[in-house]
């Protein structure tokens, strides 16, 4: 299962970019494990923009988390864990980045 969000679009020089969050997810039902791959980027959102994914030094390192636990835990385990990745990737965006809007 893969999951991305939209987090923030922010004006950086003369390019309007998107800030993304995402997170994929692998379950292995013998060993009862899950684990979310969690990652972020930006991205220019301009005509001539191809969509290529930007890094930042201010983006957080991608992280991986891993679970054992039941399939029917698993949906809501990476609902919880991909909200939290939200939360510190809005976090790392700097202050005179944020949109005002």
């Amino acid at each position: 299962m893969f999951t991305s969000e939209i987090i923030e679009t922010l004006q950086e020089g003369d390019d309007e970019m998107e800030v993304c969050a995402t997170a994929e997810t692998q379950y292995d039902p013998s060993a009862e494990k899950i684990s979310v791959a969690l990652d972020s980027f930006a991205r220019r959102i301009s005509a001539s923009g191809d969509g290529a994914h930007l890094s930042r030094a201010w983006l957080p390192a991608a992280e991986q988390v891993t679970e054992h636990l039941p399939h029917n835990e698993a949906t809501e385990f990476t609902k919880d864990v991909f909200q939290s990745w939200v939360r510190k990737v809005r976090t790392a965006i700097p202050h005179e980045l944020r949109s005002t809007t």
